[in-house]
C-alpha cells in the first residue's frame, strides 16, 4: 500500500499548487488568532499576529533533535530574508518546552539562521494551525479581520518520506505561497503532508 506520504508526492507546478489555494479555509478559521501569546528567547511575551503593517506571518514549527529540521535551516534562511522584502513576518517556532535557550542558540548557530525565532512552550500555535510534524509551516494572511489560515505543510517536496528524498525539491511549497500573497493573488486554505518528526512525541 502506498505511504500516506507518498500520496502527496504528486509533481505540482506552480501555477496549479497557486489555484489550489483557493481550497475551503478550515474548520478552526475565526480564532481569536490575535490575542494568542506566545515567547521569544529572551523570556518576553509577544503577540506575533497581533502586527500591523505585514500581508502575512509565516510560523515554521520546529525542534532541535529533528534530523530533518535541521536539514532545511539554509532553505528557511533563504525563506526568511526573502519574506523580509515581502512584508511578510516569518518565526521559526520551537515546541520543546524543556529544551535549554543556549541549546536552541547554539543549534541556531551551528546552521546559521539569522531570523527571528519564538518559543511555543504550551503549543497554543500549534493547536491554532494544527500543525503535527516538524518542520512545518503555517501561514496566516493578514486583512481587516482575524488573520486567517491560508497555508500548512511541507516547505516543499524534497523529502518524499521518512529514508527518502530527491536530490532537489520539485515543489517548493512555501515559495509559490509567499508568491502568491506577494502578489495579491486571492488566497485560501490548502494543506499538504509534511514529512519528519512528529509533534505528538514532545508531550
Amino acid at each position: 500500500m502506498e505511504s500516506r506520504h507518498r500520496r502527496w508526492s504528486v509533481l505540482l507546478s506552480a501555477t496549479v499548487l497557486t489555484t489550489c489555494l483557493t481550497g475551503v479555509a478550515p474548520a478552526w478559521r475565526g480564532v481569536q488568532s490575535r490575542d494568542l501569546v506566545v515567547t521569544d528567547l529572551a523570556g518576553r511575551r509577544l503577540q506575533p499576529l497581533a502586527v500591523s503593517g505585514v500581508h502575512a506571518t509565516v510560523f515554521v514549527f520546529t525542534r532541535t533533535d529533528c534530523p530533518i529540521a535541521a536539514r532545511y535551516l539554509p532553505e528557511l534562511e533563504r525563506l526568511q530574508s526573502r519574506a523580509s522584502t515581502m512584508a511578510i513576518a516569518f518565526w521559526l517556532v520551537f515546541l520543546d518546552r524543556d529544551e535549554p535557550v543556549e541549546s536552541i542558540q547554539a543549534y541556531l548557530e551551528t546552521h546559521g539562521f539569522h531570523g527571528r525565532v519564538l518559543r511555543d512552550r504550551e503549543h497554543a500555535l500549534v493547536r491554532l494551525a494544527g500543525a503535527t510534524i516538524t518542520p512545518e509551516a503555517a501561514v496566516f494572511a493578514h486583512g481587516s479581520g482575524e488573520p486567517t489560515l491560508v497555508y500548512r505543510g511541507r516547505i516543499d517536496d524534497r523529502y518524499v518520506d521518512l529514508g527518502r528524498s530527491r536530490p532537489a525539491p520539485t515543489v517548493r511549497d512555501l515559495d509559490v505561497v509567499l508568491d502568491a500573497i506577494g502578489t495579491g493573488v486571492p488566497v485560501r486554505f490548502r494543506s499538504t503532508e509534511a514529512v519528519g518528526c512528529v509533534i505528538a512525541d514532545l508531550r
